[in-house]
C-alpha cells in the first residue's frame, strides 16, 4: 500500500464520522452515503437509495434507482467496509462471494419466493416488488460493490454470470480505484476501449496534416461494434452531445430503423454518420491501411440517435452485420486548455439542426461566474467570532482538495481551511439540489443528484442566454441568495435526523418536501424568505428552525402514506410528480411568527432590483477596461484584417478607426463598446485570430 492510499483511507474515515456525527446515523450507512456520494458525482450512478438486507444468504446493501429510468439497467450495491484503522485486503473469492449474494437476492425477487421472508413496511421489501415488477423490461443487471478495502487481484475485470437469462456484472470499486479517480482531478474515470474486446478493430484513413493542429480520422465503424461498446457504457457516451444529454435519451429515429431493419447494406450510404472525440487513440498500419486498435475518452458528440437506433436494433436481435457507419474522430488532450473544443465540436456538429447550447459543464460561463464569485465575496462575520470566511463554489470536481493541497506547509492549508471552511464548500451538485428545492421540485431532488443537475441545467442555461449581453441576472446578490439557501438546506438536513419522529433513509426527501412546501405557502401570501438576513447572520433563527422541522415531519407523514394506485416503495413514491400535487393540497397555515423570517413581495422585488442595478453598473465597467486594455495597436489589427475581407460598412470602419487611437480617443458611448465587441466576434469568425 502507498503512503498517498494510507492518507487517503484516513481522509475518507475523517469524513465517514462526520457525516456520522452531522447526520446521527449508523456507521455503515454513513460509508454507504459517503462512498456512493462520489460515485454518483462521477457519474457511476444517478442516485443511490439505502435498503439494506442481509439474510438467509442474501445481501444488498442499496441499489441506483427504478431501472425504467436509468436506460433499464438494474444497479444495486453491496458494501464491504472495514472498521479497523488500517487499511485491509479484499481478494476476488470475498468479492465473488458478496455478488453470489446479491444474485440469490435478485433471483428470489424476481420469482417472488423472497416476499415470505422479508418484513412488507421493509426497504428491501419495496426493492424486491421494483425487481419483479420491471423483470421484463430490465436489459443489464451491475452489482457494485463498494469497499474501503484494497482490492488484490491480477485482472480487475470480473466475468459476468447471468441470472434468470440476464448477464450481472461485478463493478468492484474499492478504497484505490476512488483514491485513482478522486486524485485525478478529473470529472468521471475514464472510458478505456480496446476495440479487440468489443468486436476487433475499426479502418480509419488519417486526415491531418503536418500542420494541422489536432488529429483527426475519417474511420468505417461496424454496427456491431459500436453496439457493444453502447451497451457497457450507454449514455456515459454521449454525455458532451449536447442535444441528447439535455434532451432526446433513447429516442429511436423511425427512419434509421427502417433502413437498419429493411435496407441495412445502404445504412453507409444513407446515413450521415456519427461526430465523435478521443484523448487518445492506439493504431497501427496494416496491408489495408491504418486501423486503430484502442480510444481512450471516447465521446459520441453527433449521432446519438444513430447510436442508440443501432443498439435497439441490436438489443432485439435484429442482423446487424452489414451495418457500416461513417465517423469524423478528433483527438482532443483533455488534460490541457483545449479540452473545451470537445463542446465546441459538440455544439457545431449539431448545428445543422437547430439545437440551443444547453451544454452545463464546469467551462459554461455561469459556472465559471459563481466560481469567480464565490473567491471574491467576503460572507460576514458569524456571532461570536472574528473571522470572515468565503464560500468555495467547486465548479469542476476536486478543486477544493486540490487548492489546499497546492500549499506546501500545514500553516498554509490551516490558513486555507479557515478561509473556505469544508462545510462552506458547495459544488454543482449540491447547488442543483439546492435550487430544484426552493423551485419547488422535490420530487426531481428525489430522483438523485444527476437527474436534479439536468433538470437544473436546462432550466438556467436557458435563463441564461435569454438574459442576453447584460448578464444581470446571475449577479452577487444571486450567489449570496444561492448560498443562504444552502445554508437553509443543510441546516434542517442535520437538525432533522436529531427527531424522535424521524425514519432513517429518509432525511433528504422530507427536507426538499418540507422546504418545497414552505415556498409553496408563503407565495400564495406574496412573501418571501428574508435571504438577505440569512446571509448577513451566516445563519437560520429558530422560527424558521422550528417551522421547517415541523414541515418535514407533515412531509413523512405524507410520504409514508401513498395513495390508492401509487407504487408501494416508499421512496420510489417521493420520485413522482404526484406525490407533490397531492401535499401541495395538504392544509397547512404559517405560524403566526413567521414575520420573524418573512419579507414581503415588494421589498424582495426592491433588493433584486438594487442587485441588477449594481450588475448592470459592475458590467459597464469591465466592458469599457477590457476594450480599452486591448489598446489601439490591437484595434487596428482588427480594422485592417475587415478592411482587406471587405467585411465593414462605412461607420464600422469610422469606429474601428477611432478604437484604433486608444488611449488618445476612446469610445463615446456603452453603445459603441459593445458594437467594437460585435465587429471583433466577426472578424474572428471569418479566421481572425487574437493573439
Amino acid at each position: 500500500m502507498t503512503e498517498k492510499i494510507g492518507e487517503f483511507f484516513k481522509e475518507l474515515n475523517l469524513d465517514i464520522q462526520s457525516h456520522k456525527e452531522s447526520y446521527n446515523e449508523l456507521e455503515l450507512t454513513s460509508f454507504f452515503e459517503v462512498f456512493t456520494n462520489y460515485l454518483i458525482k462521477a457519474e457511476v450512478i444517478d442516485t443511490a437509495d439505502k435498503s439494506y438486507c442481509n439474510i438467509n444468504g442474501m445481501r444488498v446493501d442499496g441499489y441506483g434507482g427504478d431501472p425504467i429510468d436509468h436506460d433499464y439497467v438494474l444497479n444495486l450495491i453491496v458494501s464491504d467496509y472495514s472498521y479497523n484503522n488500517e487499511v485491509e485486503v479484499i481478494n476476488r473469492a470475498d468479492v465473488e462471494s458478496l455478488c453470489k449474494k446479491v444474485v440469490k437476492f435478485i433471483s428470489k425477487s424476481q420469482d417472488g419466493t423472497i416476499f415470505s421472508e422479508i418484513d412488507e413496511s421493509s426497504d428491501e421489501y419495496g426493492l424486491a416488488d421494483i425487481i419483479k415488477l420491471r423483470w421484463p423490461q430490465i436489459q443489464r443487471i451491475k452489482i457494485i460493490v463498494i469497499s474501503n478495502k484494497s482490492l488484490n487481484v491480477r485482472k480487475q475485470e470480473f466475468e459476468p454470470i447471468p441470472v434468470n437469462g440476464i448477464y450481472a456484472d461485478f463493478v468492484p470499486w474499492d478504497i484505490n480505484r476512488l483514491a485513482t479517480l478522486i486524485e485525478s482531478g478529473r470529472e468521471k474515470e475514464p472510458i478505456e476501449i480496446e476495440l479487440k474486446d468489443f468486436g476487433g478493430s475499426i479502418r480509419a484513413l488519417q486526415a491531418h496534416n503536418i500542420n494541422s493542429e489536432f488529429d483527426s480520422y475519417l474511420c468505417i465503424m461496424p454496427g456491431e461494434i459500436i453496439a457493444n461498446i453502447y451497451e457497457k457504457y450507454r449514455n456515459r457516451l454521449l454525455e458532451n452531445n449536447v442535444r441528447v444529454f439535455l434532451q432526446a435519451r433513447r429516442q429511436v429515429n423511425k427512419g434509421i430503423k427502417n433502413t437498419i431493419e429493411k435496407n441495412p447494406t445502404m445504412f453507409f450510404g444513407f446515413n450521415n454518420g456519427i461526430t465523435a472525440t478521443a484523448s487518445k487513440v492506439d493504431k497501427e498500419l496494416t496491408k489495408h491501411g491504418f486501423v486503430i486498435n484502442y480510444l481512450k475518452d471516447f465521446q459520441i458528440v453527433n449521432g446519438g440517435q444513430t447510436t442508440v437506433s443501432i443498439h435497439e436494433a441490436f438489443r432485439k436481435k435484429v442482423d446487424i452485420s452489414d451495418i457500416y457507419i461513417q465517423m469524423k474522430l478528433t483527438i482532443v488532450d483533455l488534460d490541457k486548455e483545449e479540452s473545451d473544443l470537445v463542446s465546441k465540436i459538440s455544439e457545431y456538429a449539431n448545428s445543422q439542426n437547430k439545437v440551443r447550447t444547453t451544454d452545463f459543464s464546469s467551462n459554461h460561463p455561469f459556472q465559471v461566474l459563481m466560481e469567480t464569485l464565490s473567491r471574491k465575496i467576503v460572507a460576514p462575520q458569524k456571532k461570536g467570532t472574528i473571522m470572515q470566511t468565503k464560500w468555495f463554489y467547486e465548479r469542476a470536481r476536486g478543486q477544493y482538495a486540490q487548492q489546499k493541497s497546492s500549499f506546501s506547509s500545514q500553516s498554509e492549508k490551516k490558513k486555507f481551511e479557515n478561509v473556505y471552511p469544508k462545510n462552506q464548500m458547495v459544488d454543482k451538485g449540491a447547488l442543483s439540489i439546492t435550487a430544484e428545492t426552493f423551485s419547488q421540485n422535490p420530487f426531481i431532488v428525489c430522483r438523485g443528484e444527476q437527474k436534479c443537475f439536468d433538470s437544473f441545467a436546462k432550466r438556467y442555461a436557458e435563463k441564461w442566454v435569454k438574459q442576453g449581453e447584460d448578464n444581470t441576472i446571475f449577479n452577487e446578490r444571486y450567489f449570496r441568495v444561492s448560498m443562504a439557501k444552502v445554508l437553509i438546506f443543510r441546516t434542517i438536513e442535520k437538525l432533522v435526523p436529531k427527531q424522535e419522529w424521524y425514519e432513517k433513509g429518509y432525511r433528504r426527501a422530507i427536507v426538499a418536501y418540507g422546504i418545497s412546501k414552505l415556498v409553496f405557502s408563503i407565495k400564495k401570501q406574496s412573501k418571501n424568505i428574508d435571504y438577505q438576513k440569512i446571509w448577513n447572520d451566516q445563519s437560520i433563527n429558530s422560527e424558521l428552525e422550528e417551522c421547517l422541522i415541523d414541515l418535514t415531519k407533515i412531509a413523512l407523514d405524507h410520504i409514508n402514506n401513498p395513495p390508492p394506485g401509487a407504487t408501494s416503495d416508499i421512496k420510489e413514491y417521493s420520485k413522482t410528480e404526484k406525490c407533490w400535487e397531492i401535499f401541495k393540497t395538504v392544509n397547512y397555515d404559517l405560524p403566526a411568527n413567521s414575520n420573524k423570517f418573512l419579507i414581503s413581495k415588494e421589498k424582495d422585488e426592491l433588493l433584486i432590483k438594487e442587485g441588477l442595478t449594481v450588475k448592470k453598473f459592475q458590467n459597464e465597467v469591465d466592458l469599457e477596461k477590457y476594450v480599452i486594455e486591448l489598446g489601439g495597436k490591437f484595434w487596428s489589427k482588427v480594422l485592417e484584417y475587415g478592411s482587406q475581407r471587405t467585411l465593414f460598412s462605412q461607420s464600422d470602419w469610422s469606429l474601428l478607426s477611432r478604437a484604433s487611437a486608444i488611449p488618445n480617443k476612446i469610445p463615446s458611448s456603452k453603445k459603441e463598446y459593445q458594437k467594437l465587441l460585435k465587429l471583433l466576434e466577426r472578424v474572428e469568425n471569418n479566421g481572425f485570430i487574437k493573439s
